[in-house]
Protein backbone atom coordinates (compact mmCIF):
# COMPACT_ATOMS: atom_id res chain seq x y z
CA UNK A 1 0.00 0.00 0.00
CA UNK A 2 1.34 3.45 -0.87
CA UNK A 3 2.08 5.38 2.27
CA UNK A 4 0.41 8.15 3.02
CA UNK A 5 3.63 11.01 2.69
CA UNK A 6 4.40 9.42 -1.42
CA UNK A 7 0.75 10.76 -2.66
CA UNK A 8 0.24 12.86 -5.20
CA UNK A 9 -1.54 15.64 -4.08
CA UNK A 10 1.63 15.48 -1.04
CA UNK A 11 3.85 16.04 -3.77
CA UNK A 12 2.30 18.54 -6.78
CA UNK A 13 2.06 21.75 -4.26
CA UNK A 14 3.17 24.98 -4.52
CA UNK A 15 5.05 24.87 -1.06
CA UNK A 16 7.54 22.05 -2.71
CA UNK A 17 7.57 24.03 -5.80
CA UNK A 18 9.30 27.07 -3.71
CA UNK A 19 11.36 25.01 -1.63
CA UNK A 20 12.60 23.27 -5.28
CA UNK A 21 13.39 27.28 -6.14
CA UNK A 22 15.54 27.62 -3.56
CA UNK A 23 17.84 24.45 -4.59
CA UNK A 24 17.88 25.60 -7.93
CA UNK A 25 19.07 29.20 -6.54
CA UNK A 26 22.14 27.53 -4.95
CA UNK A 27 24.06 27.37 -8.46
CA UNK A 28 23.54 31.31 -8.75
CA UNK A 29 24.58 32.00 -5.00
CA UNK A 30 28.09 30.00 -5.76
CA UNK A 31 28.74 31.78 -9.28
CA UNK A 32 27.95 35.51 -7.71
CA UNK A 33 29.82 34.87 -4.26
CA UNK A 34 32.85 32.89 -6.14
CA UNK A 35 33.46 34.21 -9.35
CA UNK A 36 32.09 37.15 -10.15
CA UNK A 37 32.37 39.21 -6.59
CA UNK A 38 29.19 40.20 -6.23
CA UNK A 39 28.22 40.57 -3.18
CA UNK A 40 25.49 42.82 -2.69
CA UNK A 41 23.59 40.60 -5.97
CA UNK A 42 24.65 37.43 -3.29
CA UNK A 43 22.91 38.71 -0.40
CA UNK A 44 19.86 39.74 -2.83
CA UNK A 45 19.83 35.89 -4.02
CA UNK A 46 20.07 35.16 -0.42
CA UNK A 47 16.99 37.14 0.51
CA UNK A 48 15.08 36.17 -2.50
CA UNK A 49 15.90 32.42 -0.97
CA UNK A 50 14.80 33.45 2.69
CA UNK A 51 11.66 35.04 1.29
CA UNK A 52 9.87 32.14 -0.61
CA UNK A 53 11.43 30.11 2.44
CA UNK A 54 8.49 32.38 4.52
CA UNK A 55 5.95 32.20 1.73
CA UNK A 56 5.62 28.50 1.81
CA UNK A 57 5.40 28.37 5.14
CA UNK A 58 2.55 30.84 5.50
CA UNK A 59 0.73 29.28 2.32
CA UNK A 60 1.36 25.65 3.52
CA UNK A 61 -0.76 26.62 6.77
CA UNK A 62 -3.27 29.07 5.46
CA UNK A 63 -4.44 26.80 2.33
CA UNK A 64 -3.64 23.22 4.45
CA UNK A 65 -0.67 22.52 2.22
CA UNK A 66 1.57 20.72 4.63
CA UNK A 67 2.31 17.43 3.55
CA UNK A 68 5.45 14.83 4.84
CA UNK A 69 6.89 15.36 1.67
CA UNK A 70 7.54 19.65 2.15
CA UNK A 71 8.77 18.18 5.40
CA UNK A 72 11.46 16.58 4.24
CA UNK A 73 11.44 19.12 1.26
CA UNK A 74 12.01 22.36 2.79
CA UNK A 75 14.64 21.59 5.44
CA UNK A 76 16.97 19.89 2.48
CA UNK A 77 16.72 23.25 0.86
CA UNK A 78 17.53 25.16 3.90
CA UNK A 79 20.58 22.57 4.91
CA UNK A 80 21.92 22.99 1.49
CA UNK A 81 22.01 26.86 1.29
CA UNK A 82 23.25 27.14 4.58
CA UNK A 83 25.54 24.45 3.70
CA UNK A 84 26.57 26.40 0.85
CA UNK A 85 27.30 29.77 2.07
CA UNK A 86 29.55 28.40 5.03
CA UNK A 87 31.47 26.53 2.50
CA UNK A 88 32.11 29.42 0.33
CA UNK A 89 33.42 32.03 3.25
CA UNK A 90 36.16 29.13 4.63
CA UNK A 91 38.16 30.70 1.95
CA UNK A 92 38.07 33.43 4.09
CA UNK A 93 38.04 32.73 7.07
CA UNK A 94 39.69 29.70 8.61
CA UNK A 95 37.89 28.93 11.40
CA UNK A 96 34.54 28.60 9.50
CA UNK A 97 36.01 24.97 8.84
CA UNK A 98 35.46 24.27 12.61
CA UNK A 99 31.61 25.54 11.67
CA UNK A 100 30.78 23.54 9.27
CA UNK A 101 32.32 20.41 10.86
CA UNK A 102 29.54 21.46 13.45
CA UNK A 103 26.81 21.79 11.01
CA UNK A 104 27.77 18.80 9.19
CA UNK A 105 27.77 16.55 12.72
CA UNK A 106 24.11 18.18 13.41
CA UNK A 107 22.56 17.28 10.39
CA UNK A 108 23.94 13.78 10.03
CA UNK A 109 22.36 12.80 13.62
CA UNK A 110 19.34 14.74 12.56
CA UNK A 111 18.85 12.70 9.69
CA UNK A 112 20.34 9.60 11.57
CA UNK A 113 17.30 10.60 14.11
CA UNK A 114 14.90 11.18 11.61
CA UNK A 115 15.24 8.44 10.28
CA UNK A 116 14.65 6.25 13.25
CA UNK A 117 12.18 8.19 14.24
CA UNK A 118 10.16 7.48 11.08
CA UNK A 119 10.79 3.66 11.71
CA UNK A 120 9.23 3.56 14.98
CA UNK A 121 6.22 6.06 14.70
CA UNK A 122 6.11 6.12 10.90
CA UNK A 123 5.92 10.27 11.38
CA UNK A 124 8.10 12.97 10.40
CA UNK A 125 7.95 15.73 12.31
CA UNK A 126 8.50 19.29 11.70
CA UNK A 127 11.22 21.73 13.30
CA UNK A 128 11.08 23.00 16.50
CA UNK A 129 11.59 26.93 17.53
CA UNK A 130 15.49 26.09 18.48
CA UNK A 131 15.86 24.56 14.35
CA UNK A 132 14.05 27.79 13.44
CA UNK A 133 16.36 29.83 15.49
CA UNK A 134 19.66 28.03 14.55
CA UNK A 135 18.58 28.88 11.13
CA UNK A 136 17.64 32.35 11.44
CA UNK A 137 21.26 33.22 12.84
CA UNK A 138 23.49 31.01 10.39
CA UNK A 139 21.21 33.22 7.43
CA UNK A 140 22.40 36.55 9.53
CA UNK A 141 25.80 35.62 10.11
CA UNK A 142 26.01 34.56 6.80
CA UNK A 143 24.76 37.65 5.09
CA UNK A 144 27.05 39.87 7.33
CA UNK A 145 30.34 38.18 6.37
CA UNK A 146 29.48 38.16 2.79
CA UNK A 147 28.38 42.03 2.49
CA UNK A 148 31.17 43.55 5.35
CA UNK A 149 34.33 42.26 3.90
CA UNK A 150 36.10 44.57 6.20
CA UNK A 151 34.66 42.92 9.38
CA UNK A 152 37.64 43.01 11.83
CA UNK A 153 38.72 39.23 12.75
CA UNK A 154 37.55 39.66 16.09
CA UNK A 155 34.32 40.41 14.98
CA UNK A 156 33.99 37.99 12.53
CA UNK A 157 34.87 35.24 14.82
CA UNK A 158 32.55 36.31 17.67
CA UNK A 159 29.57 36.01 15.19
CA UNK A 160 31.19 32.63 14.35
CA UNK A 161 31.31 31.82 17.67
CA UNK A 162 27.76 32.97 18.37
CA UNK A 163 26.17 30.75 15.06
CA UNK A 164 28.41 27.34 16.70
CA UNK A 165 26.99 27.92 19.96
CA UNK A 166 22.97 28.36 18.39
CA UNK A 167 23.71 25.56 16.67
CA UNK A 168 25.27 23.38 19.27
CA UNK A 169 21.70 24.29 21.49
CA UNK A 170 19.45 23.29 18.68
CA UNK A 171 21.47 20.04 18.24
CA UNK A 172 21.30 19.38 22.38
CA UNK A 173 17.63 19.88 22.53
CA UNK A 174 16.90 17.99 19.06
CA UNK A 175 18.76 15.37 20.78
CA UNK A 176 16.40 15.48 23.84
CA UNK A 177 13.39 16.01 22.08
CA UNK A 178 14.46 12.35 19.78
CA UNK A 179 15.48 10.49 22.63
CA UNK A 180 12.26 10.93 24.00
CA UNK A 181 10.69 9.32 20.89
CA UNK A 182 13.28 6.70 20.70
CA UNK A 183 13.00 5.37 24.08
CA UNK A 184 9.67 3.96 23.07
CA UNK A 185 12.01 1.37 20.99
CA UNK A 186 12.38 -1.69 22.73
CA UNK A 187 15.87 -2.31 24.65
CA UNK A 188 18.68 -3.88 22.73
CA UNK A 189 16.28 -3.04 19.43
CA UNK A 190 17.54 -2.88 16.21
CA UNK A 191 16.94 0.54 15.87
CA UNK A 192 18.65 1.26 19.53
CA UNK A 193 21.76 -0.83 17.91
CA UNK A 194 21.77 1.52 15.28
CA UNK A 195 21.52 4.36 16.80
CA UNK A 196 25.05 3.05 19.08
CA UNK A 197 26.97 2.03 16.49
CA UNK A 198 26.22 5.65 14.38
CA UNK A 199 27.12 7.48 17.73
CA UNK A 200 30.17 5.99 17.90
CA UNK A 201 30.94 6.32 14.07
CA UNK A 202 30.55 10.44 14.27
CA UNK A 203 32.44 10.49 17.31
CA UNK A 204 35.14 8.33 15.83
CA UNK A 205 35.73 10.45 12.60
CA UNK A 206 35.22 13.43 14.54
CA UNK A 207 38.25 12.12 16.38
CA UNK A 208 40.09 11.38 12.96
CA UNK A 209 39.31 14.97 11.44
CA UNK A 210 41.04 16.56 14.42
CA UNK A 211 44.09 13.97 14.45
CA UNK A 212 44.10 14.94 10.66
CA UNK A 213 43.84 18.81 11.68
CA UNK A 214 46.85 18.53 14.17
CA UNK A 215 49.09 16.32 11.78
CA UNK A 216 48.86 18.99 8.77
CA UNK A 217 49.11 21.99 11.14
CA UNK A 218 51.69 20.02 13.34
CA UNK A 219 54.63 22.68 12.79
CA UNK A 220 51.93 25.62 13.71
CA UNK A 221 51.10 23.67 17.32
CA UNK A 222 54.38 23.72 18.53
CA UNK A 223 54.29 25.08 22.28
CA UNK A 224 55.89 28.45 20.96
CA UNK A 225 52.69 28.99 18.00
CA UNK A 226 50.02 28.56 20.48
CA UNK A 227 51.57 31.13 23.39
CA UNK A 228 52.11 33.12 20.37
CA UNK A 229 48.47 33.25 18.72
CA UNK A 230 46.68 32.38 22.59
CA UNK A 231 46.87 36.38 23.64
CA UNK A 232 45.03 37.56 20.29
CA UNK A 233 42.40 34.96 20.79
CA UNK A 234 41.51 33.58 24.83
CA UNK A 235 38.16 33.53 24.46
CA UNK A 236 38.20 31.55 21.18
CA UNK A 237 40.75 29.22 22.47
CA UNK A 238 39.08 28.89 25.88
CA UNK A 239 35.63 27.91 24.21
CA UNK A 240 37.55 25.11 21.96
CA UNK A 241 38.99 23.77 24.82
CA UNK A 242 35.46 23.73 26.65
CA UNK A 243 34.52 22.01 23.67
CA UNK A 244 37.40 19.07 23.41
CA UNK A 245 36.06 18.08 26.81
CA UNK A 246 32.45 17.88 25.54
CA UNK A 247 33.69 15.78 22.96
CA UNK A 248 35.78 13.93 25.48
CA UNK A 249 33.20 13.21 27.23
CA UNK A 250 31.56 11.28 24.83
CA UNK A 251 34.52 9.26 23.63
CA UNK A 252 37.18 7.57 25.71
CA UNK A 253 39.71 7.86 22.80
CA UNK A 254 41.82 10.52 24.51
CA UNK A 255 42.79 10.40 27.61
CA UNK A 256 42.23 13.73 30.05
CA UNK A 257 44.85 14.63 31.12
CA UNK A 258 46.21 15.96 27.50
CA UNK A 259 43.58 18.42 28.00
CA UNK A 260 44.16 19.65 30.73
CA UNK A 261 48.36 20.04 30.08
CA UNK A 262 47.20 21.74 26.90
CA UNK A 263 45.46 24.41 29.18
CA UNK A 264 48.69 24.48 30.88
CA UNK A 265 50.39 25.45 27.15
CA UNK A 266 47.74 27.54 26.22
CA UNK A 267 46.69 30.37 29.23
CA UNK A 268 48.35 31.69 32.51
CA UNK A 269 48.30 28.78 35.33
CA UNK A 270 45.24 30.18 37.62
CA UNK A 271 43.01 30.25 33.95
CA UNK A 272 43.95 26.45 32.99
CA UNK A 273 42.82 25.40 36.03
CA UNK A 274 39.71 27.41 36.35
CA UNK A 275 39.14 25.82 32.88
CA UNK A 276 39.95 22.48 33.74
CA UNK A 277 37.52 22.17 36.44
CA UNK A 278 34.53 24.02 34.27
CA UNK A 279 36.02 20.96 32.12
CA UNK A 280 35.87 18.40 34.50
CA UNK A 281 32.55 19.97 35.29
CA UNK A 282 31.49 19.35 31.62
CA UNK A 283 32.98 15.84 30.93
CA UNK A 284 31.45 14.29 34.24
CA UNK A 285 28.24 15.57 33.59
CA UNK A 286 27.54 14.64 29.94
CA UNK A 287 27.53 10.88 30.31
CA UNK A 288 26.20 10.78 33.79
CA UNK A 289 23.12 12.37 32.41
CA UNK A 290 22.91 9.83 29.71
CA UNK A 291 23.39 6.94 32.07
CA UNK A 292 20.78 8.27 33.98
CA UNK A 293 18.48 8.40 31.34
CA UNK A 294 19.32 5.08 29.65
CA UNK A 295 18.89 3.28 33.21
CA UNK A 296 19.21 -0.65 33.79
CA UNK A 297 20.01 -1.14 30.45
CA UNK A 298 23.22 0.46 30.43
CA UNK A 299 24.80 -1.20 33.88
CA UNK A 300 24.15 -4.16 32.23
CA UNK A 301 25.93 -3.62 29.08
CA UNK A 302 28.95 -1.41 31.19
CA UNK A 303 29.13 -4.48 33.66
CA UNK A 304 29.78 -7.01 30.57
CA UNK A 305 31.60 -4.39 28.71
CA UNK A 306 34.38 -3.76 31.66
CA UNK A 307 34.58 -6.26 34.02
CA UNK A 308 36.39 -3.72 36.21
CA UNK A 309 33.09 -2.23 37.25
CA UNK A 310 32.32 -5.15 39.12
CA UNK A 311 34.76 -3.96 41.99
CA UNK A 312 33.10 -0.79 42.11
CA UNK A 313 29.13 -2.28 41.94
CA UNK A 314 30.52 -3.78 45.22
CA UNK A 315 31.11 -0.36 46.81
CA UNK A 316 28.03 1.45 46.38
CA UNK A 317 26.73 2.42 49.73
CA UNK A 318 24.82 4.68 51.25
CA UNK A 319 27.17 7.32 51.08
CA UNK A 320 27.18 8.76 47.40
CA UNK A 321 29.98 11.27 47.67
CA UNK A 322 32.40 8.79 49.48
CA UNK A 323 31.38 6.48 46.19
CA UNK A 324 31.87 9.08 43.76
CA UNK A 325 34.69 9.65 45.31
CA UNK A 326 36.18 6.92 45.20
CA UNK A 327 35.44 5.24 42.22
CA UNK A 328 37.73 8.31 40.39
CA UNK A 329 40.59 6.57 41.94
CA UNK A 330 39.83 3.54 40.09
CA UNK A 331 41.69 2.43 36.40
CA UNK A 332 38.65 2.49 34.56
CA UNK A 333 37.80 5.35 31.77
CA UNK A 334 36.38 8.98 33.55
CA UNK A 335 33.82 8.28 30.77
CA UNK A 336 32.13 4.99 31.97
CA UNK A 337 32.40 5.73 35.27
CA UNK A 338 30.09 8.41 34.53
CA UNK A 339 27.72 6.27 32.46
CA UNK A 340 27.81 3.47 35.64
CA UNK A 341 26.85 6.15 38.23
CA UNK A 342 24.41 8.13 36.36
CA UNK A 343 22.54 4.61 35.31
CA UNK A 344 22.67 3.57 39.14
CA UNK A 345 21.57 6.89 40.13
CA UNK A 346 23.81 8.46 42.21
CA UNK A 347 22.64 11.85 43.46
CA UNK A 348 24.14 14.20 41.20
CA UNK A 349 25.01 17.07 43.96
CA UNK A 350 27.29 14.43 45.65
CA UNK A 351 28.33 12.40 42.59
CA UNK A 352 29.74 16.05 41.21
CA UNK A 353 31.12 17.23 44.50
CA UNK A 354 33.21 13.67 44.30
CA UNK A 355 34.18 13.60 40.94
CA UNK A 356 35.74 17.28 41.30
CA UNK A 357 37.65 16.15 44.38
CA UNK A 358 38.96 12.96 43.20
CA UNK A 359 39.92 14.45 39.82
CA UNK A 360 41.15 17.99 41.27
CA UNK A 361 45.10 17.10 41.64
CA UNK A 362 45.16 16.21 38.03
CA UNK A 363 43.53 19.80 37.51
CA UNK A 364 46.29 21.41 38.69
CA UNK A 365 49.46 18.84 38.42
CA UNK A 366 48.88 18.53 34.19
CA UNK A 367 48.79 22.49 33.60
CA UNK A 368 52.11 22.93 35.40
CA UNK A 369 53.96 19.93 33.48
CA UNK A 370 52.04 21.25 30.48
CA UNK A 371 53.31 25.16 31.01
CA UNK A 372 57.00 23.48 31.92
CA UNK A 373 57.16 20.69 28.98
CA UNK A 374 59.96 22.81 27.11
CA UNK A 375 62.06 22.12 30.41
CA UNK A 376 61.27 18.72 31.92
CA UNK A 377 64.25 19.33 34.00
CA UNK A 378 62.64 22.34 35.59
CA UNK A 379 61.40 22.51 39.35
CA UNK A 380 57.72 22.90 38.63
CA UNK A 381 58.08 20.15 36.29
CA UNK A 382 59.69 17.95 38.42
CA UNK A 383 57.52 18.77 41.12
CA UNK A 384 54.30 18.31 39.60
CA UNK A 385 55.43 14.81 38.27
CA UNK A 386 56.49 13.81 41.61
CA UNK A 387 52.62 15.23 42.83
CA UNK A 388 51.03 13.22 40.22
CA UNK A 389 52.62 10.16 41.08
CA UNK A 390 52.23 10.87 44.82
CA UNK A 391 48.37 11.23 44.06
CA UNK A 392 48.04 8.12 42.18
CA UNK A 393 49.77 5.96 44.44
CA UNK A 394 48.16 7.60 47.74
CA UNK A 395 44.61 6.78 45.78
CA UNK A 396 45.65 3.52 44.96
CA UNK A 397 46.30 2.61 48.81
CA UNK A 398 43.14 4.25 50.12
CA UNK A 399 41.14 2.35 47.70
CA UNK A 400 42.58 -0.71 48.11
CA UNK A 401 41.82 -0.33 52.29
CA UNK A 402 38.64 0.97 51.55
CA UNK A 403 37.81 -2.59 49.79
CA UNK A 404 38.95 -4.67 52.20
CA UNK A 405 37.20 -3.02 54.73
CA UNK A 406 34.26 -3.45 52.56
CA UNK A 407 34.66 -6.80 52.39
CA UNK A 408 35.29 -7.29 56.62
CA UNK A 409 32.05 -5.59 56.78
CA UNK A 410 30.18 -7.53 54.62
Amino acid sequence: MQRKYLKKENILTITNLLSLIRILLIPFIIWLYCAQKAYLCTIIVIALSGFTDIIDGKIARKFNMVSDVGKVLDPVADKLTQATLVICLTARYPWMWALLALFAVKECLMLLWGYLTLKITDTIHSAKWYGKLSTVVLYAVMMILILFVDIPEAGAEALMLLCGGIILLSLVMYGRFYHAILDQAPSGSQQQKTLRTARNVVLGLIWVGIIVICFLHRKELSAEEIARYTPGNPWLAGIVMLALFALKSLSIVIYSGVLYAANGILFPLPVAILLNLIGTVIMVTLPYQIGRRTGASAVDDIRAKYPKTEAIHSLRAKNDFLFSFLVRMVRLPSDVASLYMGAVHVEYKKYLLGSLLGMLPHTITYPIMGMSIQDIRSPQFIISLCAEIAYILVASAVYTLYRKKNKADQ
